[in-house]
């Protein structure tokens, strides 16, 4: 007993020392990613017209949220951590591309005005809360102003998309360590009545990974299948995406399953036909076979709410989101009719304490709800309507003439569906990540030359 208390203890202090040298790593590499973003700030504003901040603070995300454990104080609900400030130097940075560049007016004025009209609803109804979600949402939409003629250029879009799958290669590797045991989880959840870790990427949730990877996924399968791209970086694109795969699994998050598969079969379905889809539908029952139990388990939710076990009067509908739907819903419909049009200004419920732990005020677990809720019936309009702009924006790419413009619209159909089906269990528009790249890459549709040559940049 001596022998084996005696070694534990080393033992024991040296994966706390691994650990923590795992983090204060992962967290330099985000330090290094905002310091290098910053300077390539520094110099659009010195050097007028410079786009290299946009490349920058896109291609770096997944290493910029690393600094989130950073916090230097605390403003309203809002940590304020170099994760934040990046985000608040995006938005003065777009704001100052839109002053100083003409060429957004000949994008849609939609976004614009869905933008106008939530700042209104938090004018109309001021909150602390309303004015952190609302700064969130300003950062991330104005990139549609900012960042289509960068991203709508394939050689530049080829840059991004490697420096983008770089980065996430970090996130996955570290999602890998934290299941090996090597990293501690930094998120913990309940599970067939234990507690169970689930891989991260040391974000502070999978859903942070998550929202990377709905991007990270068809970046890699362009690069994957793209006819001009070098065997290398096709190889490196097919290694990415198995890993990210397993890191995908160890997070235990079923939506993402879901989301990821759909993802994977639209584009199979796209650009290889009915065969290759077959294919992986059969690698994917293969694959379920074998993890029955594991599969069991993360279905579990879905069982009981056809089953009638968990249902909205017992709160426990797909754990809990039943509860928090019918929350906001009620909350929504109490507030009268000026609040029914220009919404409450924000995602928390009047009259509940947000510390209170039994009940959940300001996150109703459905981003419909949410923006209902917080901007109202016509905020809701404006952002579904944008939504189906970039759809039918995106549906007729699908036919464009050029190979660089279909396989953008290849990426963006993907994006859509994670945004689409992710937004009934989560906030989307919330995140910064979801926004971000989704007002990018969308600017990007309403910016390419169609009539592009066949051979430049990232094709598919």
């Amino acid at each position: 007993m001596k022998i084996s208390s005696t070694v534990s203890r080393p033992v024991g202090a040296i994966t706390e020392l691994g650990a923590g040298l795992g983090a204060a790593s992962a967290t330099a590499f985000g330090a290094a990613a905002v310091g290098l973003c910053g300077m390539a700030a520094g110099f659009a504003v010195c050097v007028g017209g410079s786009n290299a901040w946009i490349f920058l603070f896109l291609a770096l995300k997944p290493l910029i949220d690393l600094t989130w454990r950073w916090k230097f104080f605390q403003f309203s609900e809002q940590a304020v951590n170099l994760q934040a400030l990046a985000g608040i130097a995006v938005l003065g940075l777009n704001a100052v591309a839109v002053l100083k560049n003409a060429a957004w007016r000949r994008l849609p004025k939609r976004v614009m005005i869905m933008l106008a009209f939530a700042s209104l609803s938090v004018i109309f109804s001021p909150s602390s809360w309303g004015f952190n979600e609302l700064v969130r949402l300003l950062a991330g939409t104005t990139f549609f102003y900012s960042a289509g003629p960068l991203l709508a250029e394939p050689r530049q879009f080829d840059r991004f998309a490697k420096v983008f799958l770089c980065a996430m290669t970090l996130r996955v590797i570290l999602s890998y360590f934290q299941w090996a045991g090597i990293l501690p989880y930094d998120y913990w959840d309940w599970l067939n009545g234990q507690s169970v870790g689930r891989a991260s990427g040391t974000y502070p949730t999978p859903l942070s990974m998550s929202f990377f990877l709905y991007y990270a996924f068809p970046i890699g399968l362009a690069i994957a299948t793209g006819k001009n791209q070098s065997t290398w970086a096709r190889r490196g694109a097919i290694i990415f995406l198995l890993l990210a795969s397993g890191a995908l699994a160890v997070g235990n998050h079923r939506t993402s399953y879901i989301i990821v598969a759909l993802q994977m079969i639209t584009w199979l379905a796209i650009t290889c036909g009915r065969k290759a889809v077959l294919a992986f539908l059969a690698v994917l029952a293969l694959a379920v076979i074998l993890s029955l139990s594991w599969v069991e388990t993360l279905s579990s939710p879905i069982e009981r709410a056809l089953s009638g076990q968990d249902n909205l009067e017992n709160g426990e509908l797909f754990r809990g989101r039943g509860f928090q739907w019918l929350l906001f819903l009620n909350s929504y419909a109490s507030s009268g009719p000026f609040h029914w049009v220009f919404g409450n200004g924000g995602s928390i419920i009047a009259g509940y304490d947000p510390e209170d732990t039994d009940v959940d005020s300001v996150e109703p677990h459905n981003d419909y709800i949410r923006i209902l809720h917080a901007y109202g019936l016509v905020g809701l309009f404006l952002y579904l309507s944008t939504l189906a702009m970039f759809l039918r924006k995106t549906i007729r790419m699908l036919r464009a003439a050029n190979e660089f413009s279909r396989m953008l619209a290849r990426i963006m159909l993907l994006a859509l569906i994670a945004i689409f089906i992710q937004s009934m269990m989560m906030e989307p528009m919330r995140f910064p990540t979801a926004v971000w790249y989704l007002f990018a890459i969308g600017a990007a549709l309403f910016c390419v030359k169609t009539d592009q040559a066949e051979n430049q940049g990232l094709t598919a």
